[in-house]
């Protein structure tokens, strides 16, 4: 530090969430709140209502067409698939295949874009120490640089490790070990 034995460290590390946090904003339309303003303490009938219905019909399939977008990206599908592999299967694939409209939104489609929802602001803006994302990046100090400075880099990622999961060796084990022609060569000797 200035003036005296002290120093900052050179490296230091920044636990980030991934996605950019502005990601979020896609999931708050700002036209709908307008009209939902109106209502604040009033009643909930008559022409302004049912204005206002159909107005959240058509944001709401807008939002949902968004997410769809989210949920087929390649970087959202392989952060869902390191937190929960099981999703792919029983909510993202039936969600892309749904399409959104004001009329068609019944309870299943509505959990599974909640689901989607609730894993973009995950991504979005929690500070995770597990999964996809890593749990930090690195950065340096550089006293030849006045305030802060970010670069950081082409991708999402500079490098990755990756470590297997239990489930995944799991898995692994008992499909080998329902091959009779491996049995003899299994069991630690």
């Amino acid at each position: 530090m200035p003036g005296g034995r002290w120093r900052l460290w050179e490296q230091f590390s920044l636990r980030g969430p991934g996605f950019p946090v502005g990601g979020v904003l896609d999931l708050a339309p700002v036209d709908v709140s307008v009209y939902a303003d109106k209502f604040a303490g009033g009643v909930l009938s008559g022409p302004d209502w049912d204005e206002f219905e159909g107005v959240f019909g058509e944001v709401a399939a807008r939002t949902a067409v968004r997410l769809q977008g989210v949920a087929g990206s390649s970087d959202f599908t392989a952060a869902v698939a390191w937190q929960n592999r099981t999703v792919l299967r029983t909510g993202l694939r039936p969600f892309l295949g749904w399409v959104p409209s004001a009329s068609g939104r019944s309870s299943m489609p509505r959990q599974r874009e909640e689901l989607v929802a609730h894993y973009w602001q995950r991504f979005c803006v929690k500070n995770d120490t597990i999964g996809f994302f890593g749990p930090v990046g690195w950065g340096r100090v550089d006293g030849s640089v006045g305030g802060v400075e970010v670069d950081p880099g082409e991708g999402l990622t500079a490098s990755s490790s990756v470590f297997f999961s239990s489930w995944s060796i799991d898995a692994l084990a008992r499909t080998l070990s329902a091959d009779e022609r491996l049995m003899a060569w299994i069991p630690p000797r």
